[in-house]
């Protein structure tokens, strides 16, 4: 600054003396030209444009030295924004970061205002949210990151991860509104398996070597209509699940895909299932001679029963005397939901004699199934309303002629009542002619696959759950 000063003075000094000369004539004297008089006026107009001209020029010059001085805003990666993988996040935004939760019933905006931001900000903030995610698919338990920068008051934007795919960010802008962008993760699929024999139970040993429990139900499903997991299965049978599993940048297992493959041998009699999807672009699971896995009726339509009385003569409970059982029963907690053991039509949901609340389902083929002593009705089920396989039509009860909470099943074959339990006999409904070639196909590129998947998991010896000392809350054993 003090250099500046100094040529400023000099010029204005050397303006003054140029002025005096041309004004002056050669003995000192005031000049009496008119031509001198002009050029001394222009030369002290000029001088002072320029000296205006370079006053301002120093001063921009200041000013441009002094946004340069600010610290450029590093441009971060996309894997940087999406998993922080080299600076934490408050080293990425800067200041301080507060964490919520959100709450039922809360939204956006009221939360940012009730944490300490004005009312034009949050709202500033919600506009920019907007354009990239609906602030009304906001859910209770989503983490909400709000970013402070300085000493902590000066808010400066947000961050959510709305699901394990993407992530949200709201930042201040250099105008002081705000924008958004958000971030799509990129995940590798990979197929892994899981291959092992019952020591405890499918479902914890399953879990216990890697498979998702989306696999875990996939996997039921599927065998739900040929197995009875209640009854049918004991340690020693074998089981395998291959499937697809989506891994981050380190490998990390973000979510689960498709079960494509699936072998189980309850009682050492195997059965194996492939995932295809036909001409139509539907998908199903199919066995090697391109039989659908899914049966027309289900063995045991409530999850979590003992079987507590089976199809054929016995003592009735109640009488007294040996009579014949139409049906089985299986004993559950009152309240458990009752399914649909196939697709059909409803022909009775009503009070019905000594079964109490019952329901009768007509379905093709002949069939007719039937459940009785329920508790009460789920909604919607009335005559002639038509159900599909799995769906919840009611639920445990002890209603009618019983000693306690159970479902009686009955299934009718042409007016003729006949075992439940036999039902695993029905084969799947195969694939149309025009389709088997195509599933020949995937079919052998699902055993090729298979023989170069990795294991989801190998645990450890005492990873493996035991529950042989566990007690196991027993259910009376309430029959018809």
């Amino acid at each position: 600054m003090g250099f500046v000063r100094d040529k400023l003075k000099w010029l204005q000094l050397a303006l003054r003396n140029d002025a005096k000369i041309l004004i002056e004539d050669t003995r000192g004297k005031a000049a009496k030209s008119a031509k001198a008089m002009l050029i001394g006026t222009v030369v002290v107009l000029g001088g002072a444009l320029a000296l205006s001209s370079f006053a301002s020029n120093d001063q921009a010059a200041q000013q441009v030295a002094a946004v340069e001085t600010i610290p450029a805003i590093p441009t971060l990666s996309s894997a940087d924004l999406y998993d922080f993988r080299s600076l934490s996040e408050q080293e990425l935004i800067g200041g301080t970061t507060k964490s919520l939760i959100l709450k039922p019933g809360q939204s956006l905006g009221p939360l940012l205002q009730k944490n300490g931001v004005d009312p034009n900000t949050a709202y500033g903030v919600t506009q920019a949210f907007s354009k990239v995610h609906n602030p009304r698919d906001l859910r209770a338990g989503q983490k909400i990151n709000l970013y402070f920068a300085g000493d902590g008051t000066n808010f400066s934007g947000i961050s959510l991860k709305p699901n394990s795919a993407n992530t949200i960010f709201v930042n201040r802008a250099l105008d002081g509104g705000f924008s958004s962008k958000k971030i799509a993760a990129e995940f590798t699929k990979t197929l892994v398996r899981v291959d092992a024999a019952i020591k405890n139970s499918l479902y914890l040993d399953a879990q216990a070597l890697g498979a998702p429990d989306k696999v875990i139900v996939q996997f039921s499903h599927i065998y739900a209509h040929s197995v009875d997991f209640q009854r049918d299965i004991q340690p020693g049978d074998k089981f395998e699940m291959m499937f697809e599993v989506f891994r981050d940048h380190q490998g990390k297992t973000i979510k689960a895909g498709d079960l494509v493959y699936t072998s189980f041998s309850p009682r050492g009699k195997q059965s194996e299932f492939y995932l295809f999807e036909n001409a139509k672009g539907r998908e199903g699971y199919y066995d090697e001679n391109g039989k659908g896995a899914k049966r027309m009726l289900m063995r045991t339509p409530v999850n979590g029963a003992r079987l507590s009385s089976r199809f054929g003569r016995r003592k009735h409970p109640i009488l007294g005397y040996r009579k014949n059982h139409t049906g089985v029963d299986f004993a559950a907690p009152r309240g458990t939901p009752i399914m649909a053991a196939g697709t059909g039509t409803i022909t009775r949901a009503n009070r019905f004699s000594t079964f109490g609340n019952y329901v009768s389902i007509r379905h093709s083929d002949g069939y007719v199934t039937a459940y009785a002593h329920m508790k009460s009705f789920a909604r919607g089920i009335k005559k002639g309303r038509r159900v599909v396989q799995g769906q919840t039509i009611g639920y445990v009860g002890t209603t009618g002629r019983s000693t306690g909470p159970h479902l009686h099943y009955e299934v009718h074959k042409n007016g003729r009542k006949i075992n439940p339990m036999t039902l695993s006999t029905l084969s799947g409904k195969p694939l149309l002619k025009a389709d088997r070639p195509a599933f020949k196909k995937r079919m052998a590129e699902i055993i090729a696959e298979k023989a170069g998947a990795e294991l989801a998991l190998t645990p450890e010896p005492e990873q493996m759950v035991d529950i042989a000392s566990a007690t196991m809350a027993e259910t009376k054993p309430d029959v018809q």
